[in-house]
């Protein structure tokens, strides 16, 4: 890989966007090494969660704007599969089977925002700040907003998008788009902590309740989603893990899959 760094650790996956020179600007070669990056990985037993974070001082500055510049010379078709690249890349996060933990520091613009919007959980440094630029530039959001309108909102989506100056971490934090605020040099600290209390739940658990998320933000009928949850919850009750872990509980000892992660 050119671009990104990726580790496995303790159950965790660290994948890191590695182009620190330009700010870890997402351009296609970042994008598509992300993307099968996690195609690879959504699998693996080993993982998880997964946490994103950006090489270098800063989180990531957006859409790499010498790539973009390329859309001028480039035909429709090409455009469009460049957009495609986007809204793929948006689709993995948001649909990862794992809990994704998105770490940032120093700040976040455009494209880089939509990667928070589809991660489950957002830590960032206090004096991070965030923007949409795209119609200073004469750009439309159009492959984040769908993630941005779930994350924060209709109120805050059109005050965000619509008003292209930079916010602070609080005001994110305050409209739903940033989970935890943390100190700079606690940064990592917080995200690793987080990312341990995840790791140690139960791994089937863990991406049935992402599926359950999911399946209740498709909007479906009333009726229907009842019944789901109540198949769901009736299954887990007596699978092996739900079984164990209230059995674990009740002998007040760990369940196999702590100590099989400790190891």
């Amino acid at each position: 890989m050119q671009t990104i760094t990726f580790s496995i650790e303790n159950k965790i996956a660290y994948l890191g966007l590695n182009r620190p020179e330009k700010r870890n600007a997402l351009n296609r070669v970042l994008i598509e090494e992300i993307i099968e990056t996690l195609e690879t990985s959504k699998a693996n037993r080993d993982i998880r969660v997964l946490v994103l974070y950006g090489e270098g001082e800063t989180f990531c500055a957006g859409a790499d704007l010498e790539w973009m510049k390329q859309g001028v010379v480039q035909d429709k078709t090409r455009n469009i599969n460049d957009a495609k690249l986007f809204t793929t890349l948006f689709n993995l996060i948001h649909k990862f089977p794992k809990p994704v933990l998105c770490e940032v520091q120093k700040s976040a613009f455009g494209g880089a925002v939509g990667i928070m919007a589809c991660s489950d959980i957002v830590i960032a440094d206090k004096d991070a700040v965030f923007g949409f630029p795209e119609i200073k530039l004469g750009l439309i959001p159009a492959t984040i907003a769908p993630y941005i309108l779930t994350k924060m909102g209709s109120s805050n989506t059109r005050k965000r998008l619509l008003i292209p100056d930079p916010f602070t971490a609080e005001e994110a934090l305050n409209e739903g788009l940033v989970h935890f605020i943390t100190e700079k040099n606690s940064l990592r600290e917080t995200t690793i902590r987080i990312a341990q209390s995840i790791a140690q739940a139960a791994p089937a658990a863990i991406i049935q309740t992402k599926d359950l998320i999911h399946r209740l933000e498709e909007n479906v009928e009333e009726e229907t989603a009842h019944l789901f949850c109540a198949r769901l919850i009736a299954g887990a009750r007596t699978s092996s893990e739900g079984q164990e872990g209230v059995k674990a509980f009740l002998e007040k000892r760990k369940p196999y899959w702590i100590e099989s992660n400790s190891n």
